[in-house]
């Protein structure tokens, strides 16, 4: 057999094989990024309700937002400052800026809101 014959053949079963594991690991990369968004599309479909340590840094009543520095929430996300919206304005009378608190949210990330807060006896820092 001519040496350009066995090259050529070489080339096409290369070429073969090649397109091959392209196409299959292309339809397997679809079907992965399809089950990873459904995965997240439920996580994130799901009302959930996380209890939380935190000290308060600030109260905007006007637009009913409350600033705290939080501790790591399960499933959400790491500590860290955040203000969250209040259900209602009552929620927060009894806290004021500096104080550890306790509270609570409550939604489908990330539309979560603030649904109860409280003191904490030790000083709640995260």
């Amino acid at each position: 057999m001519r040496p350009w014959k066995v090259v050529l053949l070489l080339d096409l079963a290369l070429l073969l094989g090649v397109g091959w594991g392209y196409a299959w690991w292309g339809r397997r990369a679809e079907r992965l990024e399809r089950e990873l968004a459904q995965a997240r599309l439920e996580q994130t479909a799901v009302e959930r309700e996380w209890r939380v340590r935190g000290v308060v840094r600030a109260i905007l009543p006007d637009v009913g937002v409350v600033v705290i520095s939080h501790e790591d929430i399960p499933g959400y996300m790491p500590a860290m400052t955040m203000g969250f919206r209040a259900a209602a304005p009552e929620i927060y009378q009894g806290v004021g800026v500096g104080d550890g608190v306790r509270f609570t949210l409550r939604g489908a990330p990330p539309n979560v809101t603030l649904t109860a807060i409280e003191r904490a006896p030790s000083g709640g820092r995260p």
